[in-house]
């Protein structure tokens, strides 16, 4: 397991850019859950909380901004916390492998795939009820995390060691049969759209296929293309090669984080800037 994570430093700043990107979504997650649990004892808390829920009665052109709002509201104490420890404990493994960037664009693309395919699926069945929760964003995290490294193993009650993907492909199977009919069908819903974003992300970045990318070439005032300067990371003489990364990755998997060395961590963390 991981050992140096910041979440336990009691000296990491709120929101600091110097902090993981898992801790400072927790930290937002946090913030607006306790503002609107204080504002819930006003005449306004109930008004801005649908208002910052993802309402699939709404207009979409009216609630547009909802689709991002609604991923850090969250129905109660046990729906934040369980969200949280979700997206920690898995999202902190991901990180110090592929960068805080890749993290924010899986919370954001997932949780945004999730409340879009939630919305296409409640037009079609007359679903009403609104949707909360950072739980499709997190889900894109979790996918990504057992595609990358799938033999990652975590200790279950600190005794069971299971591998990782094992947990996503149960949770997984119960969130495709929880769709049409469980208790929170809605969530089960934004929770693949979730998963369907994470995979497709995760497997761009190992370069298992690539997405197709539009470039415009700039011209100078005569109309020819101008010259630029393209430089790989992978040619520069102080960064790893894949196949050092790969062999990392490996030892992580069988090992853990923690027995790698420090020039090992030293790679790992450049890899992770690219």
């Amino acid at each position: 397991m991981i050992s140096n994570r910041p979440f336990a430093n009691l000296r990491a700043k709120p929101l600091s850019p110097l902090n993981p990107a898992v801790v400072n979504l927790i930290w937002i997650n946090v913030i607006v859950f306790v503002s609107l649990w204080i504002l819930s004892f006003t005449p306004i808390g109930g008004v801005l909380f649908s208002v910052l829920a993802f309402s699939p009665t709404w207009p979409i052109y009216l609630s547009f901004y909802s689709v991002v709002t609604s991923l850090f509201v969250h129905a109660g104490l046990w729906h934040i916390l369980g969200n949280m420890l979700w997206l920690y404990f898995v999202g902190i493994i991901l990180e110090d492998l592929i960068g805080k960037k890749h993290i924010w664009k899986l919370f954001f693309g997932g949780g945004i795939s999730g409340v879009m395919l939630f919305y296409i699926l409640s037009v079609a069945f007359n679903n009403t009820a609104p949707l909360v929760g950072a739980s499709a964003g997190i889900s894109a995290i979790l996918v990504a995390t057992a595609i990358f490294t799938p033999n990652y193993r975590v200790y279950l009650f600190g005794i069971i060691a299971i591998e990782l993907r094992w947990i996503v492909v149960a949770k997984i199977v119960f969130d495709v049969l929880g769709m049409f009919g469980g208790l929170n069908a809605g969530g089960s819903q934004a929770h693949v759209g979730g998963y369907i974003f994470g995979a497709l992300y995760i497997t761009e970045l190992k370069g298992i296929w690539n997405f197709p990318k539009i470039t415009w070439k700039k011209t100078n005032f005569q109309g020819r293309p101008s010259r630029s300067a393209s430089v790989s990371i992978n040619n520069q003489e102080n960064s790893p090669s894949q196949e050092q990364i790969d062999q990392i990755l490996d030892k992580i998997s069988k090992s853990g984080y923690d027995k790698l060395s420090k020039k090992e961590k030293e790679m790992l963390f450049k890899a992770s800037k690219k």
